[in-house]
């Protein structure tokens, strides 16, 4: 992967990449495809200017030793079209969309001088990126879910806020898990709102202490202080903000390629920090959200599967048997209520369930280039 020099302060570079095609061992991404080099550094992104052709086209993100730089979102009128998280120095990620002519913020927080950079798309969308049948039906099906999870989770997190509201822990302990386990599932279209995921779903170390809200506050106050006092507020703005999600869904621009990334982000998501449990750090209760991530995961691809078996069938039944292999190892730990506590599994099964979860992911990420433009 090429990575352009790093930016001085106040410098601007100003790159313009023109189509070409593109391959890989995996059966490489579609025809016509944009490959466009990123980089994050300690600065933030660069380039801080890009000019791009419309079409389809799969940024390759690699974080060249930014410690406080982990990750690079494409946004377009507030919302959020593809990234790439969890970075750290060294490793790299990839995300495909189709571009349609305007301007876009590439956002690569904490990056010293230039946290926000600018994408131009010029020209048309070609007659090769409208969209097929087989992809229309793909973006339906995968909506219809969403739309259904949504549903669930305002359902499910009413019940969880009434349990709070009511003082009655034994209860709220109970429902936290399967609420959040709707949230799980859809976690990269809430991420696409922007600051909505963090009101819903931020970890205490993702925000200033007065910004820390949502199911890790009120599992923080269950576990660690064994009561609700104070979380009435806390519980009355996350329903708020998940009724608000169940309403913003039905209005999200979606492609199979962005599907497929979401796939990537929910497996990657497990891999680099939900292995850790640092998720559910109060509650141990991570496996209830591994297990969701990778049903969300399933569905997505599932959706999109016609459209990776016409172009590589092999990599479809690859990414098939480690679905089924994944979900046989998260079945170990099921209980009549659920799972075991995540604290229960040893090193070594830890590191056998990351192991799984990583060749998964791994092989997700070759289905977004492949499809881009479908």
């Amino acid at each position: 992967m090429h990575s352009f020099p790093v930016l001085a302060a106040g410098a601007a570079l100003v790159v313009t990449l023109t189509a070409c095609g593109s391959s890989s061992k995996s059966g490489g991404g579609s025809a016509g495809s944009n490959k466009v080099p990123f980089t994050l550094t300690a600065d933030g992104c660069n380039p801080a200017s890009l000019q791009l052709p419309a079409g389809a086209a799969t940024f390759e993100v690699k974080n060249d030793g930014a410690d406080a730089v982990s990750e690079m979102e494409l946004i377009q009128n507030g919302r959020i079209v593809g990234e790439v998280e969890n970075l750290t120095p060294g490793l790299s990620g990839s995300f495909s969309v189709t571009l349609s002519p305007g301007t876009y913020e590439t956002s690569c927080p904490n990056g010293k001088t230039t946290p926000k950079g600018q994408l131009l798309v010029k020209g048309n969308v070609t007659a090769t990126t409208v969209a097929s049948a087989t992809a229309t039906s793909a973006v339906a099906q995968y909506r219809m879910y969403a739309e259904e999870e949504a549903t669930q989770l305002v359902t499910a997190t009413a019940a969880f806020v009434d349990a709070v509201k009511a003082g009655d822990v034994a209860k709220a302990k109970e429902l936290y898990p399967t609420a959040r386990s709707h949230y799980e599932s859809i976690e990269p279209i809430a991420e696409s709102f922007g600051d909505l995921d963090p009101e819903i779903d931020a970890r205490i170390n993702d925000v200033p202490a007065n910004q820390f809200k949502g199911f890790h506050r009120i599992e923080q106050q269950l576990w660690q202080a064994g009561n609700t006092d104070g979380m009435a507020p806390v519980a009355d703005g996350l329903l708020t903000n998940v009724k608000k999600l169940e309403s913003l869904i039905p209005t999200i621009k979606l492609e199979p390629a962005q599907i497929a990334n979401g796939a990537v982000e929910l497996m990657n998501e497990v891999a680099s920090s939900k292995i850790t449990g640092e998720e559910d750090r109060y509650s141990h209760t991570d496996l209830w959200d591994f297990d969701a991530n990778d049903d969300g995961a399933k569905v997505a691809f599932d959706a999109v599967r016609p459209l990776v078996a016409a172009k590589n069938p092999a990599l479809a039944d690859t990414v098939d048997q480690q679905f089924e292999s994944t979900e046989h190892a998260l079945d170990a730990y099921k209980t009549a209520t659920g799972f075991k506590l995540y604290t229960e599994l040893s090193q070594a099964q830890t590191r056998a369930l990351a192991a799984q979860v990583e060749a998964l992911a791994d092989s997700l990420s070759k289905v977004s280039p492949l499809i881009v433009g479908s």
